[in-house]
């Protein structure tokens, strides 16, 4: 069984992915045989503030049995090392995916400065876990709900990173988002008559015949960048005809039937000199069946920059008025999709 455990920074997702391989482990030691219980680590010590953030992850584990495992890069080969623990039928807690992605990138034993490939690497080493582990518990970070540009180096992190997270959801039996210490399930697998398969709230409902899969009003799919938010919209939607809001004109906006980066639609409405309410009027009067994908972007720090905060809380406004008039409001995070109406 694995768990892919993702939040924002300080969210209390170590403490949940903790408490639920403990519980996993727990369970199977009631057996004949009790299981090991590993702690992958995989952040490098680089300096003080790092070494502080180490220091009080070994504090909460303190006495819960964990066997520290430091492996900073190449999974893959470090499972198959002969000096591995043997990991079948173990129990072992992955933290975190963030800091693993930014290794295989950086590092100079990592995949990128290896000839390798960050994201393949990555995948396979969980896949390699989680065929070998009798429960695996997987941290990823989310750091994609911002709305200041990223540099080339940070947007090459951010797409490994969550195509890696999402790949991750796919495998996962279940996939947990931690929001200020309260887990939120946004993925399940339950057994069915017909075998297992995934539960994802919104496409589900459809899939049953639950609920009617209407065109009629606008629809909103929202979630933090790289999420797979696009893909989400086309299994719901698939016969929408999609424009792009990173170059579309506002006439393809308005006789279109769905639009991906409306956020970035926005951006370029407001270095235009026109206002939000404008925008949120030619919508309502002209396209009300509008399918919307949007990015999250107000979160993280405010930007320093005058027009960089006009835009994030304008997208924020637009988006609030917008979704009074919609039947249907997704978000999506690591590829799987909860439906908030």
């Amino acid at each position: 069984m694995m768990e892919l455990v993702t939040g924002g920074s300080g969210s209390g997702k170590s403490a949940y992915a903790e408490k639920m391989i403990c519980e996993k482990h727990r369970q199977l030691c009631g057996t004949a045989e009790k299981p090991p219980l590993y702690y992958i680590a995989d952040m490098v010590p680089y300096g003080q503030e790092t070494e502080k953030k180490i220091e009080a992850h070994r504090k909460m584990r303190a006495g819960k049995g964990f066997t520290t495992i430091e492996w900073y890069v190449d999974l893959p080969g470090r499972i198959s090392a002969p000096d591995s623990p043997d990991l079948k039928g173990s129990c072992v807690l992955l933290e975190c995916i963030s800091n693993l992605t930014a290794n295989e990138m950086y590092e100079p034993g990592g995949a990128e400065n290896t000839g390798k490939d960050t994201v393949k690497c990555i995948i396979r080493g969980v896949q390699m876990l989680k065929e070998r582990c009798a429960h695996l518990v997987v941290v990823t970070n989310d750091v994609f709900r911002e709305s200041v540009p990223d540099s080339e180096e940070m947007t090459a992190y951010k797409d490994n990173l969550g195509t890696i997270s999402r790949a991750l959801a796919e495998m996962a039996d279940r996939v947990t988002e931690v929001v200020f210490g309260v887990p939120v399930c946004i993925k399940a697998v339950s057994d069915t008559a017909s075998g297992t398969r995934d539960r994802m709230k919104g496409i589900d409902a459809q899939e049953d015949g639950s609920e009617e899969k209407g065109r009629h009003g606008m629809k909103f799919i929202t979630g933090g960048a790289y999420q797979g938010k696009l893909e989400y919209a086309k299994k719901l939607y698939p016969d929408a005809e999609w424009a792009d809001g990173t170059g579309c004109s506002l006439q393809e906006l308005l006789s279109c039937g769905a639009v991906d980066h409306f956020h970035l639609f926005v951006r370029r409405w407001l270095q235009a000199g026109k206002t939000p309410q404008e925008l949120t009027g030619e919508i309502l009067d002209k396209n009300r069946d509008l399918i919307i994908v949007c990015d999250e972007i107000g979160c993280g720090l405010v930007p320093t920059d005058a027009f960089e905060r006009e835009y994030r809380e304008s997208v924020g406004r637009i988006c609030t008025e917008l979704v009074k008039y919609t039947d249907e409001v997704y978000r999506v995070t690591c590829g799987a999709g909860v439906r908030l109406r």
